[in-house]
């Protein structure tokens, strides 16, 4: 079967806060018994996956998954436009810094800016099954916020609940419900796969694949 995945940097190795080899991520598991196309970016929002399957639907799968959502939904002190701004030249860089540290985490709980608000995540994700009519589009689950994530990003877990329900709806039947995962399988960073929640994931997908095979 051919897999094609898109996908934040959750689907790639990482070295830290925990190392994960290739050889343990869900893709290459995969890829052991299929031919599986990978589109994954760091820090990519579900619009940057979009933007990339003009390319990508040339691989002509038989099945898409996508993996997104936590970058979109995370509260932030800066839109996504202020941040390309503040990247511009020094100065600009250096006013991103200073706001930084006198503001610090006052700023992103009084703004919870989200870099894609609810109905633009809707919009977008809807618009993959337009670019993959004839064949299954699954949405993995975003990640659920332990107690530590939390406290360390207050309103995460209720933007993780919304985010996730709109996968639900834009996806459903073919929504992968990632919140069983073991506690032991996200990394210390709170949002990132160890070897064992790679394990997981692809679990999830053999399980679906043999649903539609």
């Amino acid at each position: 079967m051919k897999i094609q995945i898109f996908s934040d940097s959750l689907a790639l190795p990482r070295a830290i806060p925990q190392k994960v080899l290739y050889e343990e991520t869900y893709p290459a598991m995969l890829s052991k018994n299929h031919v599986v196309a990978q589109y994954s970016k760091g820090a990519a929002t579900i619009k940057d996956l979009l933007d990339q399957t003009d390319y990508y639907k040339m691989f002509e799968p038989n099945v898409v998954f996508i993996q997104s959502g936590i970058v979109d939904c995370a509260p932030r002190p800066f839109t996504l436009f202020e941040e390309h701004f503040f990247k511009l030249n020094l100065f600009t860089k250096g006013c991103k810094a200073i706001l930084k540290r006198v503001t610090k985490p006052w700023l992103r709980n009084i703004r919870k800016v989200a870099w894609t608000p609810p109905k633009k995540f809707k919009e977008l994700a809807a618009t993959f099954k337009t670019v993959y009519p004839d064949i299954p589009v699954y949405a993995i689950g975003i990640l659920p916020a332990r107690d530590g994530y939390e406290k360390e990003l207050k309103g995460i877990t209720k933007r993780i609940d919304q985010y996730n329900q709109i996968l639900k709806e834009v996806f459903a039947p073919r929504f992968i419900d990632t919140s069983d995962i073991p506690s032991e399988g996200i990394m210390s960073d709170h949002h990132h796969l160890t070897a064992i929640g790679h394990r997981f994931i692809y679990e999830k997908i053999v399980k679906a694949l043999s649903e539609i095979e």
